[in-house]
């Protein structure tokens, strides 16, 4: 018996429209099981039983169909033969493949979805009695008669075009997926007009087919035609689109395979297919928008193509340098944070570098230090990706947060990494509207304390956008690939575990310090010293400046350079005022001397903290001085004057240029550092109540508030220190750095004046006089509310900018204290006095001190040591590869001191005078500018345009929507029978149904969910099952094939979905 006949039977003698009641109760149980499937999916904790479910609602609905009365004679075995192969290779496909080519996975099984509803339509095609419909003829007149194959034949077309535009398509993806096609977007010329042209002949040829009738040979050549046109639409559609868009692409194409199956309902007139393809369309469509809104851009803009192809002409140029991170200061700094977020990428899976990225998450964890992941709804190739690639690592799914829920975090955060993403942690998407990824929500990790970028270049992201977290203060580049970089880090962390000296729970140096902190002395000390040959004398004097106690050199950098072929001479006592002792110095090779004369004597270069007095430059004619000479102060210009006439040769530490390669050397950082931080202590100290709030049983007290003006090094390190005491800190800089004092625990305010604050090397530049007017009104407001204020505003070579008046400390609460950090240049505040601290009017205490970094001896000499050691140990770099020590540091030196453009900068800048020759400072690098901010952007919501994600236009209204919706139900109340009205009610439901099930699944089982949609998509073998029995041999063909395609679907979808799921695991911390 044929597929349809005329006398009312059809397959086997059955009415396929006109089931038994069993086979019904099976298909409602069936879509029962599946919606509890997508339910089950929902959540992490139950959803293995969603899959179990779906795999019962898949075996109940073939069973029951095998055991139908519409297979009979070969059609049980047939379907045997069809069935069981191919569950069998979707199950070993499924088994082996990895979890990074999990994308390929879901792209070829959403090939093969339509692929199996193409086949069917072609089988379908070549039954000659098919024009009979699903109802057989007799049971209804000839006009429902013909609305009914009408209906058929529509399906029918559109089951072949979208089979088989999904199939090509997805094919297309898995090879760029892959890296068999290159993933650049490739937009074929002319191709809208070549489309249209496609499209038109599709319409032509099915009308041709459709004249030819059912079963016709020459119809089979016109639906081949058909075949072959939506095959070459699929490619052209998708060869266009980038390798970063894939997500998309992948969702798009899953739709693909659901309303495939859709149509194969229709044209077979069967519920449980028009179900289950509407669950699996409604899936990808939604998981569509959610991509679409994730990057703000619209369905039409993804599909068109092209995004990201070649620079970005859109979006402000990103001015700056990238600065670095080394391994051992990345290593240092984790160790000893409170709070890691690390910010997965597609670099991380192209890298293979999840199971090395889980092991450095294993061993902060194990050291105390609170590690979580921050997921993109885009990163990677698939929707949730990266939850997939880190549950194989067998990182707890309860520590991978979704970005809505951690972009809060990421300023209460000490360290957040990024591992190979660029795009999704842009801030220009949320601070520049002439971007192309304006709008698009990223993680906002640039507001953590200090972000480290992992990529392999220095190059924009997929969209063409330059990023400017790359050259922020607070953020640092560790270049090099994700797995081996993330390998030598773990390997790091574990050392310092072993017998490290970082101690964990203790926020890391802002981003400005040097990076090498020094063994502790009493380390070095146990340690014997072997006699090696040295090649160049370094010597170390006793500051005599009054107050001064720092040291220049510690014994720890001394052991250090010993090791380098350095002979130390360091005069007896230069270092006990800061705790280091003679016998420390000994300990490590150096040599106690008696007197500054002597050490002069023996030594060609000198260290000291302050400028040495007259009578020792007499001992250094024709040697080379170190020291904080500060060579754009007018004192500094005068101390080389000094020093010029007597023949010494300068080099000023404070003149280091502020480039990315000079961050180890810079010693006005690491000072001001020490400065900020003990600004506050001595706030602390003169304030007689609580800085934390506080509530006793003798009542309650408030916190103390804090206010810093001026957010740089110092400025930073007062705000992290008044922080952690509990104080309430609010802080401004004429530079626009709210990001880093909200980072830091603070809050920012600003003055009501539009002006750009940002000046050269980096230091903020002189005001204009209207500025100031409107600066001075903002200041006295918080002035009256605040019981602390922190002055650290300074500009070299000038003095410091007034800020605070005395009609200001005047409406200040009694109690309250002023420290004043800018107290060298003059002074931020009217009524400071340099180097003193006094009570004014016997309510305001007024701080002055100069000598901050004296009052922290030990620390602040530490620092400074570990940036002449970095200072050395650049010239070394300089020098030939094989002696790249003492014995190459002169000659290195000396070579990079002239002016010609070979030459290194820092060594320029840093030389005073040589020779008796007052050397001219070579002109300042382009600073690093701050990222404008667009504040309207980043505070609300509607800052940046949002794109909706079904495109904009009255076409895409919601009131144009329902007039087009009410126009079709018209027609379809007129005209069409009642068997379409029936399946199409059970298509909206179950589609609202599926919209429903699907907006509630979490992020993390996006990947779960599209590969049992394509489980469940693998329904429509329900179609080749239904067809396997017929007459005609050609459609048996196919129908076996669909069945195997099908088989393929279900065994896959069910199995990969199973192995990703029990790879999930809660944290059992």
């Amino acid at each position: 018996m044929s597929l349809f006949a005329p006398n009312n039977t059809t397959v086997c003698d059955s009415n396929l429209f006109n089931q038994e009641d069993w086979l019904e109760v099976v298909y409602i149980g069936s879509a029962v099981l599946f919606i509890m499937a997508l339910r089950g999916l929902s959540k992490t904790e139950t959803a293995k039983w969603g899959n179990i479910y779906g795999i019962l609602g898949m075996t109940a609905a073939v069973a029951g169909a095998w055991a139908s009365q519409f297979v009979c004679d070969e059609g049980y075995w047939l379907i045997a033969v069809a069935l069981f192969p191919g569950l069998i290779i979707g199950i070993l496909l499924a088994g082996y493949v990895t979890m990074i080519q999990m994308p390929q996975m879901v792209g070829l099984l959403n090939a093969f979805g339509g692929l199996a509803s193409a086949l069917e339509a072609l089988g379908l095609f070549l039954d000659p009695n098919a024009e009979y419909g699903p109802n057989g003829f007799a049971q209804i007149d000839s006009s429902e008669r013909t609305a009914e194959v009408v209906i058929q034949t529509i399906a029918m077309f559109l089951s072949m075009i979208i089979g088989m535009l999904t199939f090509w398509g997805s094919i297309i993806a898995c090879l760029k997926l892959n890296g068999n096609l290159a993933s650049k977007a490739r937009v074929p010329p002319f191709r809208t007009v070549i489309t249209l042209l496609i499209m038109a002949a599709i319409v032509a040829f099915c009308v041709l087919a459709n004249h030819e009738g059912y079963g016709s040979g020459l119809g089979l050549m016109y639906m081949l035609f058909v075949a072959a046109l939506s095959s070459i639409w699929g490619v052209l559609s998708v060869i266009a689109i980038g390798g970063a868009d894939m997500p998309v692409v992948i969702c798009i194409l899953n739709t693909g395979s659901g309303f495939a199956g859709v149509c194969a309902g229709f044209m077979l007139a069967n519920k449980l297919l028009v179900i289950t393809g509407a669950f699996v369309g409604c899936s990808g469509a939604i998981l569509s928008v959610i991509m679409c809104e994730a990057m703000n851009r619209s369905l039409w803009s993804t599909l068109v193509g092209g995004f990201g192809e070649g620079a970005s002409s859109g979006g402000a140029k990103v001015e700056g340098e990238m600065r670095e991170i080394g391994l051992e200061e990345l290593a240092e700094t984790l160790n000893s944070s409170k709070e890691v977020i690390i910010v997965p990428g597609y670099g991380m899976a192209a890298a293979k570098a999840q199971h090395a990225v889980a092991q450095v998450t294993e061993i902060l964890r194990s050291r105390g230090i609170r590690v979580r992941f921050g997921i993109h709804p885009v990163a990677g190739r698939l929707p949730g990706h990266m939850n997939v690639l880190l549950a194989e690592a067998r990182v707890p799914y309860d520590i991978v947060l979704a970005m809505d829920e951690i972009n809060d975090d990421f300023q209460k955060t000490d360290v957040t990494i990024v591992v190979g993403a660029n795009d999704i942690v842009n801030p220009a998407a949320a601070e520049d509207p002439t971007c192309p990824i304006a709008g698009m929500p990223v993680l906002e990790v640039w507001k953590s304390k200090l972000t480290v970028v992992m990529k392999r270049g220095r190059g924009a992201g997929y969209s063409g956008v330059e990023n400017p977290l790359f050259v922020r203060e607070n953020n640092r580049m560790f270049f090099g690939s994700a797995k081996p970089k993330m390998e030598e880090l773990a390997g790091r962390l574990l050392e310092l575990a072993a017998g490290g000296h970082a101690e964990s729970g203790k926020v890391a140096d802002t981003p400005h310090e040097p990076a090498q902190e020094p063994d502790s002395e009493a380390t070095v000390a146990a340690e014997a010293v072997v006699a090696r040959e040295t090649y160049y004398n370094l010597g170390v004097l006793k500051d005599r400046y009054p107050g001064e106690k720092r040291v220049a050199l510690v014994p720890s950098i001394c052991a250090k350079l010993y090791e380098k072929g350095y002979a130390i001479n360091v005069e007896s006592g230069a270092g006990v005022e800061a705790g280091f002792s003679d016998d420390a110095y000994k300990n490590v090779g150096c040599v106690i001397l008696p007197d500054t004369a002597t050490v002069c004597d023996n030594s060609q270069m000198v260290f000291v903290i302050r400028p040495p007095a007259v009578d020792v430059l007499a001992h250094l004619k024709g040697k080379y001085c170190v020291s904080w000479v500060g060579r754009l102060t007018d004192a500094g210009k005068k101390e080389i004057e000094i020093a010029n006439g007597e023949g010494v040769n300068v080099i000023d530490v404070t003149a280091v240029p502020r480039i990315t390669i000079a961050q180890k050397l810079d010693c006005l950082s690491s000072q001001a550092k020490i400065a900020g931080h003990r600004a506050v202590l001595e706030a602390a100290h003169e304030y007689q109540k609580f800085f934390a709030p506080e509530i006793t049983a003798a009542g309650k007290y408030p916190p103390c508030r804090v206010m810093v003006l001026g957010a740089g090094v110092a400025g930073l390190a007062a705000i992290g220190t008044a922080v952690s005491l509990g104080a309430e800190v609010r802080a401004w800089d004429v530079r626009d750095v709210s990001d880093q004092v909200e980072s830091m625990g603070g809050k920012w305010f600003s003055v009501d004046f539009k002006e750009e604050g940002a000046g050269s090397g980096g230091y903020a530049k002189e005001s204009s006089d209207a500025f100031k007017e409107a600066q001075k009104a903002t200041f006295h407001k918080h002035a009256k509310e605040c019981d602390i204020i922190i002055t650290t505003a300074a500009i070299p070579g000038r003095p410091s900018p007034r800020l605070i008046e005395g009609y200001m400390v005047n409406s200040m609460k009694p109690g309250s204290v002023i420290v004043d950090l800018g107290a060298e240049g003059g002074g931020n505040c009217e009524l400071t006095r340099k180097g003193e601290s006094y009570l004014y009017k016997g309510k305001v205490r007024i701080i002055g001190y100069t000598d901050m970094g004296s009052r922290m001896a030990d620390q602040a000499s530490t620092m400074f040591a570990a940036n002449m050691l970095n200072f050395l140990t650049h010239v070394h770099s300089k020098g030939p590869e094989d002696g790249r020590d003492a014995r190459s540091f002169i000659s290195a030196f000396e070579a990079n001191i002239n002016e010609s453009p070979e030459s290194d900068i820092i060594i320029r800048s840093i030389v005073c005078c040589k020779d008796g020759q007052v050397l001219k400072m070579p002109p300042p690098p382009q600073p690093s500018p701050v990222a404008p901010k667009n504040t309207d952007a980043v505070s609300t919501p509607g800052g940046v345009g949002q794109v909706s994600a079904v495109g904009g236009g009255i076409l895409a209204s919601s009131q144009f929507l329902l007039l087009v919706a009410a126009v079709i139900l018209v027609i379809i109340a007129i005209w069409a029978p009642r068997t379409f009205i029936d399946l199409l009610m059970v298509f909206v439901l179950a589609g609202f149904v599926g919209y429903m099930l699907v907006w509630n699944v979490q992020p993390a089982l996006h990947t779960p969910l599209m590969s049992v949609s394509n489980a469940i998509s693998g329904q429509v073998i329900l179609g080749g099952i239904f067809m396997v029995s017929s007459d005609e041999v050609a459609t048996q063909v196919f129908a076996v094939a669909a069945i195997a395609i099908a088989a393929i679907n279900i065994g896959g979808g069910f199995m990969v979905t199973h192995r990703m799921l029990a790879m999930f695991k809660r944290d059992t911390r």
